[in-house]
């Protein structure tokens, strides 16, 4: 297959099939998409008009009860049945007097919707996800002196008709567009042969002076330069790419992303040895002991940084052994508290279980770390930051939740991509060069587990992560 992707008149042929295909699939997704939207446009204006002569025809008596005569709610019935909907009515104080469905007599419609329309303002929206158009509209006394709304419709209507109708549409075009792929190919291959015909005749030529016949006719092999610049072009393309790769790798040794945790942690425990006096031995001991602590961290974050060119290729060695992953939770925690304290969120751990399992601390430690520090670094003040612990017979899972700004659902297939940011003015501010979660999916891969990232914008996200307890060596047994 590799070496037919190689041949250029295939090549040429892809291309030229891509050519056509690409534009025949824009405008056939463009014309579905207009036909839709003229459709649904064409049933809002009717369902609207509708409505509007019943809501004209509802306003002859001061109330809305009073109004809703049988033959009026056969109206009613029969123009829900009309649209394949359903059809309420709500007086002025939000009770529901006729459902085409029966389901909601009697009982209080409470939305932005009714609220409005009560205010005397249209509403209508078309949920595509649902196939279904929502109308409401308010109803007004005619006899009184000023307009007065005296209750609203609520009309939602299926529009799954539109599949069919839109079907149709599409096949038809398909079949259209299948004819135009035919011709497409048939000339994309006489085009590709006729270019790569002279390249094949040099190339017979060449064949026959290796079989030793000298009385070969090469032609001007000049106005064959074109393709030696192309391939020369491409060689060097090739290598600008490695370079910039090396550039990358090179940048992810210098970057400081990983180092700001030890750095906060270092300088608040220094500043808490400068902002007292007469510190007790102990106390100055134990501070100066987490502060060495945190310097041997970090030179663990650089080494792990200089090593991710071996991290991609898989040649990294693990260090593995039995940890007990709550006490080694709780120490993660401990170091990030002073940061989290500083931007005023509140650090909760939940374990449902002691949990023992064999992996390369320091290496997981950076991963840990790199989650529940962005999830403080992305949160709001006042916002909490939520660790829990978990395992059953083969894994441990870990979840770290918070209810920060969140990220955008077409972001979230990205976040772990390395240098990728979802808001790139707000990672300068927090010092984030988006090499963190892709940090912490490498690691945890090395681990044979698994994470996925679960957002809300405005809400709040959700890494979890899934470990096995015991480490599977290379050869696919347990270590």
């Amino acid at each position: 297959m590799m070496k037919l992707f190689k041949s250029l008149r295939i090549r040429i042929l892809i291309f030229a099939l891509l050519s056509g295909i690409i534009p025949i699939v824009i405008i056939h997704l463009l014309v579905i998409s207009t036909y839709e939207s003229r459709l649904i446009e064409q049933r809002e204006i009717d369902i609207l008009q509708r409505l509007s002569v019943i809501a004209q025809q509802l306003g002859e008596q001061e109330s809305l009860t009073a109004s809703l005569t049988e033959d009026k709610i056969e109206t009613l019935n029969w123009y829900a049945n009309a649209y394949g909907g359903r059809l309420l009515a709500v007086d002025d104080n939000c009770r529901i007097i006729h459902d085409t469905y029966l389901m909601d007599l009697n009982r209080i419609c409470i939305s932005d919707a009714v609220f409005s329309a009560l205010s005397g303002n249209n509403y209508q929206n078309y949920r595509s996800s649902e196939d279904l158009l929502e109308f409401v509209l308010p109803v007004y006394a005619e006899n009184s002196e000023e307009p007065t709304v005296t209750g609203v419709l609520i009309m939602s209507s299926d529009t799954s008709w539109l599949k069919g109708s839109v079907s149709s549409v599409s096949t038809g075009m398909l079949l259209a567009e299948g004819i135009i792929l035919i011709l497409l190919v048939l000339v994309a291959v006489y085009v590709s042969y006729l270019l790569v015909r002279p390249i094949n005749a040099v190339s017979m030529e060449i064949d026959r002076l290796n079989e030793g016949n000298i009385n070969v006719e090469l032609g001007d092999l000049e106005s064959y330069k074109e393709i030696d610049s192309i391939m020369k072009n491409a060689e060097r393309m090739v290598d600008h790419y490695r370079d910039l790769e090396e550039s990358q790798e090179l940048f992810v040794s210098n970057v400081s992303h990983e180092l700001r945790t030890p750095m906060t942690s270092i300088r608040v425990l220094a500043d808490s040895l400068k902002g007292q006096d007469n510190i007790p031995e102990a106390m100055y001991q134990e501070i100066l002991t987490d502060i060495s602590d945190e310097v041997e961290r970090e030179s663990t974050i650089i080494d792990d940084l200089l090593s991710m060119v071996r991290l991609g290729n898989g040649s990294d060695s693990m260090n593995i052994s039995s940890v007990n992953i709550n006490e080694f939770i709780l120490d993660t925690l401990r170091r990030i508290r002073p940061i989290a304290e500083e931007q005023k969120i509140e650090l909760i751990y939940e374990s449902f279980r002691q949990v023992t399992a064999e992996i390369d601390e320091p290496k997981l430690s950076q991963a840990v770390t790199n989650l529940i520090e962005n999830a403080v670094k992305y949160n709001k003040p006042g916002g909490f930051v939520k660790v829990s612990i978990d395992a059953d017979h083969a894994y441990f899972y870990l979840k770290v939740s918070d209810n920060g700004i969140g990220i955008p659902h077409d972001a979230l297939d990205h976040v772990f991509e390395r240098f990728y940011r979802v808001d790139k003015a707000r990672s300068r501010e927090t010092g984030g060069t988006g090499l963190g979660l892709s940090i912490a999916r490498t690691i945890i891969l090395q681990h044979y587990g698994v994470i996925k990232a679960e957002s809300e914008e405005g809400e709040g996200t959700t890494f979890t992560v899934r470990i096995p307890l015991k480490h599977i060596m290379e050869t696919g047994g347990r270590s």
